[in-house]
C-alpha cells in the first residue's frame, strides 16, 4: 500500500520505529522463541483438499471463459455496408458525426455505452458514426470488443436504426474502429 502526502512520517522515521521494536521475545531460546511464534496457528483441515502443484491453471482457464463474447446467433452479412455507402464515406460526402473510444471498457462497460451513444444518435439525427474498439492483442484473439461490439449493435435494440456496419478507413481507425450508419428518422 503506498503512502499518502498527507501521512505525517517520513519512510525513515517509519523504519527507524520499526527497528527499535523487538521482533520476538528477548531472553528465550529458539525454540522457546519458535513455539511463542506459532501459538496462534490453527492447522489445516484436511478435509478441505490438497492445494494443486500448479494453481494458476484453473485462474487463467476462468479469465480465458469470462473474456469469450457471449454467442448471439446474428448475421452480420445482411448489415454490412453496401459499396455505395463505402464509397460516399471514403470520398467524405458522408462523414463522421461523432466517436465514441472504447479502449479501457469491459464488455459490461462496452455495451452500456455504445447502447447511450447509439441512442445519442439517433435523437441528434446523426447519420454516420464511429466506434473505436481497438485491436486487441494476440492474447486476447483480436481483442474481445473488436469482435464482440458488431453482434452486440446487430442483436441490440438499435437493429432497425441500422443502415448497416463497416470496418472504418485506415485513417478512421482501420480494422481497431467501426462505422455505424443510421437510417433517418
Amino acid at each position: 500500500m503506498g503512502r499518502h502526502p498527507h501521512d505525517e512520517e517520513t519512510d525513515d522515521e517509519v523504519k527507524a520505529s520499526v527497528a527499535e521494536e523487538p521482533m520476538v521475545e528477548t531472553g528465550l531460546d529458539e525454540e522457546s522463541q519458535w513455539a511463542l511464534a506459532m501459538s496462534g496457528v490453527q492447522p489445516l483441515d484436511e478435509s478441505a483438499g490438497v492445494a494443486e502443484d500448479e494453481p494458476g491453471h484453473a485462474l487463467a482457464e476462468h479469465f480465458r471463459l469470462r473474456q469469450q463474447p457471449e454467442q448471439v446467433d446474428v448475421d452480420l452479412q445482411d448489415l454490412r455496408l453496401d459499396r455505395t455507402t463505402r464509397e460516399r464515406i471514403r470520398r467524405g460526402m458522408l462523414r463522421v458525426q461523432a466517436s465514441l473510444d472504447l479502449h479501457g471498457c469491459t464488455q459490461e462497460e462496452a455495451i452500456d455505452e455504445v447502447n447511450r451513444f447509439l441512442d445519442e444518435a439517433w435523437m441528434r439525427n446523426w447519420r454516420c458514426v464511429l466506434v473505436i474498439t481497438g485491436k486487441g492483442t494476440a492474447k486476447d484473439g483480436g481483442g474481445v470488443l473488436r469482435s464482440s461490439v458488431p453482434t452486440w449493435i446487430a442483436a441490440g435494440r438499435h437493429r432497425e436504426r441500422l443502415i448497416g456496419l463497416g470496418t472504418a478507413e485506415p485513417h478512421d481507425g482501420g480494422d481497431g474502429a467501426l462505422y455505424v450508419v443510421l437510417r433517418k428518422r
